[in-house]
């Protein structure tokens, strides 16, 4: 896959870094344009993918992979991918192992995973200080109603993880102000085809009708632009 524009892989200061980030990523059209925010800011970008056995991973891990080998920035550091292990905090009738998955009118809060953001930024601040990178970020986006996303909770955090390891890690949130279709604006030059956003896949590709999906197409829709996407339906 050949490398994308200039502006990403050299970003602000040509081919100077500016630090190093590490970026909580899923596959979805949200962390992809949390990854080209920094990248074109300068950073060199760890990408970190919590693997935490639910039904959705081998086909993010899959479009993430793809999406990673397209974007081609020698800036881009290899993916980790850190073991966040919920099958047994979930329970096994959970919809995000096993359950009715909500569909595509469900309301966000259909949605929500109890304390995924304080997992998965738990496992991120610990390689960030093990690697002596002072920032990770997640793609946390306006209208998120859940008390992990809060600004309070990422500068509590920050004091947690300073306490338990040290060092000071950053909790940044850039799009906090910011809807899905604002990203999908603001990023034209992202392969959105190669991101992933869907709860109940059918193999590798987008079910369609989950609440994910829904929020995919609305989000295309509201953006004006043409959506990608192979939905199966």
């Amino acid at each position: 896959m050949g490398a994308m524009s200039g502006s990403v892989a050299l970003g602000k200061n040509g081919s100077r870094s500016v630090g190093r980030v590490c970026v909580l990523l899923s596959g979805g059209l949200d962390s992809a344009a949390l990854l080209e925010h920094y990248l074109r800011r300068g950073y060199r970008v760890k990408p970190v993918y919590a693997a935490g056995g639910l039904r959705w991973e081998k086909a993010e891990l899959y479009w993430t992979r793809r999406l990673l080998r397209r974007l081609g920035s020698s800036r881009l550091e290899s993916l980790a991918i850190l073991p966040v292990e919920q099958r047994g905090l979930l329970g096994a009738g959970h919809w995000a192992l096993a359950g009715r998955v909500p569909g595509a009118r469900a309301a966000w809060t259909a949605v929500y995973i109890e304390g995924r953001n304080f997992l998965l930024l738990s496992r991120a601040g610990m390689l960030a200080a093990r690697e002596g990178i002072g920032r990770v970020a997640l793609a946390v986006l306006k209208g998120n109603p859940f008390r992990d996303a809060r600004p309070v909770f990422f500068r509590a955090m920050e004091r947690s993880l300073a306490a338990a390891l040290g060092r000071r890690v950053r909790v940044e949130a850039p799009f906090r102000r910011l809807e899905k279709r604002e990203l999908i604006r603001r990023h034209p030059g992202l392969p959105f085809a190669l991101t992933f956003s869907c709860i109940r896949p059918d193999g590798l590709r987008h079910c369609g009708r989950c609440s994910k999906c829904g929020e995919r197409r609305l989000a295309f829709r509201g953006a004006g632009a043409p959506d990608p996407t192979e939905y199966r339906r």
